[in-house]
């Protein structure tokens, strides 16, 4: 939460810093630069802002599409309109669609030290080339080293280096933490066997949570039996963070893992639930 925090602030003051540069230089920036200036910030911020605040909301999307897209907006607007209506016009929209992208995007993978690496690293990049563009067409020229290679060059090189590295440090720990999960499992068997316990006398039907949806779409139940659901949620990277059903009353959060629902005294029926994103679908038939 410390980083996704860290890097919201990154980005609205960089983005804050490039709309400067722009409106000090603005008499000096041509139309088709300017134009290419607003619409990539207001890309690149509204998704880089739109991830992050879905992570942070994470029972909510709209939230971080509203907050996401007003700042595209803004960003697209404010840098876009020194130079001309179309350059602001170019930039609100790519703000609107960056975003919503964003938004479903934090939603869909969740938290990752990886994504977020990776996300910060791209906004700082194309801000970056951005800035470069902005110097470029204002004659802000950047001391070049005698065999031609100028100092941004230099340090865009340095950071896509860091970034792949880091990143690639961060699948090692993955791919490890993925190997040990096996042996940790053979530790969980005891909390497992007190779960059985906890399940006598009801009907236990699974349901397992993919990146696909739900993979039992319709489920059949007994009437007058006690029934537990279990949503076995077998991966972080889906856009399912939860299951709704207005016929039930259920709003639950899933885990990942075992997700047990307990339902009660149900009349014969079928009902509806979905997940918390409104895309993915099932029914409950109790006969």
């Amino acid at each position: 939460m410390i980083l996704t925090i860290l890097s919201i602030v990154m980005i609205v003051l960089f983005t804050g810093y490039i709309g400067l540069v722009a409106y000090k230089r603005k008499e000096k920036l041509a139309g088709m630069a300017g134009m290419m200036i607003a619409m990539t910030v207001g890309m690149i911020s509204s998704l880089a802002l739109g991830f992050q605040l879905g992570l942070v909301f994470q029972h909510s999307l709209e939230v971080p599409s509203i907050i996401a897209i007003l700042f595209g907006l803004g960003a697209g607007y404010f840098i876009g309109k020194p130079v001309s209506l179309m350059a602001a016009l170019d930039g609100m929209l790519a703000g609107i669609m960056g975003g919503l992208m964003g938004a479903m995007l934090g939603a869909m993978v969740g938290f990752s030290y990886m994504m977020v690496l990776f996300i910060d690293i791209l906004f700082i990049f194309i801000m970056s080339v951005v800035l470069q563009l902005a110097n470029q067409e204002t004659g802000q020229t950047h001391e070049t080293k005698k065999n031609g290679i100028s100092l941004p060059f230099i340090w865009g090189v340095l950071m896509v280096a860091f970034g792949t590295v880091s990143i690639g440090i961060l699948l090692f720990f993955q791919l490890y933490d993925n190997q040990t999960s096996a042996i940790q499992s053979q530790d969980s068997q005891s909390s497992d066997q007190s779960t059985l316990q906890e399940n006598v006398g009801y009907q236990i039907v699974s349901v397992d949570v993919t990146a696909k949806g739900f993979i039992h779409e319709n489920i059949k139940i007994k009437a007058g039996v006690p029934t537990k659901i279990n949503f076995i949620k077998h991966s972080g990277y889906t856009c399912i963070r939860s299951v709704e059903s207005t016929d039930l009353g259920l709003d639950v959060y899933l885990e990942k893992g075992d997700n047990f629902v307990t339902l009660n005294d149900l009349k014969p029926g079928t009902y509806q639930f979905n997940c918390g994103m409104y895309m993915y679908y099932g029914t409950i038939t109790v006969t």
